[in-house]
């Protein structure tokens, strides 16, 4: 057998095992590239997500989540995220439902070249309630909508390329509730191996709690895989593991990606 197709049948098989973010670009939890999809062109992310709680009673939450981002112009790109979530916990009360449909706006402000290899980009998110509420499917899903933005740097140090994230989200609040705003940051890597085909990535990630009563915040860690299928396909495996009590315990995601 060779080297290609093991790795092909070794994510297959580990995405079939996982099965039993904030913003974010597939592979990472929170963090985004700098660099936009084409002119014309367009990039379909779908991937499926595992989250572990121990504390009593445990829950786990499955996500499916769909990505479609479209390059309008030079530099610039949208793209719509839609997940349907469903959380599992210990006893009675499990559901199921749509999530908050989130739209993005990316600008590359200085595009990467080879003397100078560092592109930024500013980000505008748009959180839409379209989950319900009544569900307790995630602290998000408060029934009113989030506005975001973002700075992004990503900078390429042959074979590794390094991005930077922060940004603040302006927290809509439900009646009779007093959620804070919220401030993101994250670094995360792609380093190309020797098999130029093969991927590691590695994630930090964190943010200040919304909730004013949590005196802890939300700080996770990933790592993963990419697979290069060819120029336009890629797959993806990665873990997670929360390294504060607001962030779940573990975490499974694959993931695929489409450009055409």
């Amino acid at each position: 057998m060779t080297a290609r197709p093991f790795l092909v049948g070794l994510i297959f098989s580990l995405a079939i095992l996982s099965s039993g973010p904030a913003f974010a670009l597939l592979p990472y939890i929170a963090s985004e590239t700098a660099v936009p999809v084409d002119r014309g062109r367009s990039r379909l992310d779908v991937s499926f997500q595992q989250t572990h709680w121990n504390e009593k009673p445990a829950s786990t939450r499955y996500i499916l989540r769909g990505e479609l981002s479209y390059g309008l112009i030079n530099n610039l790109d949208f793209s719509v995220d839609a997940p349907y979530a469903f959380r599992k916990v210990d006893g009675p009360g499990d559901e199921d439902g749509l999530g908050d449909l989130t739209l993005k706006a990316k600008i590359r402000f200085i595009k990467g070249r080879e003397a100078t290899p560092v592109s930024i980009a500013g980000q505008i998110t748009v959180k839409f309630p379209s989950c319900d509420e009544d569900k307790f499917l995630s602290e998000e899903c408060t029934g009113e909508p989030d506005v975001g933005i973002r700075a992004i740097a990503s900078k390429e140090f042959f074979p590794v390329t390094v991005h930077l994230n922060f940004g603040y989200v302006f927290v809509g609040n439900p009646p009779n509730s007093n959620m804070d705003d919220v401030l993101t940051y994250s670094v995360a890597f792609d380093y190309l191996t020797v098999a130029d085909y093969l991927h590691v990535v590695g994630e930090l990630a964190g943010e200040t709690n919304r909730n004013p009563n949590q005196s802890e915040d939300p700080l996770a860690i990933l790592a993963g895989m990419l697979y290069d299928v060819d120029t336009d396909k890629v797959l993806s495996l990665t873990a997670r593991a929360g390294l504060t009590k607001p962030s779940p315990d573990y975490g499974l995601s694959v993931g695929f990606r489409y450009l055409f």
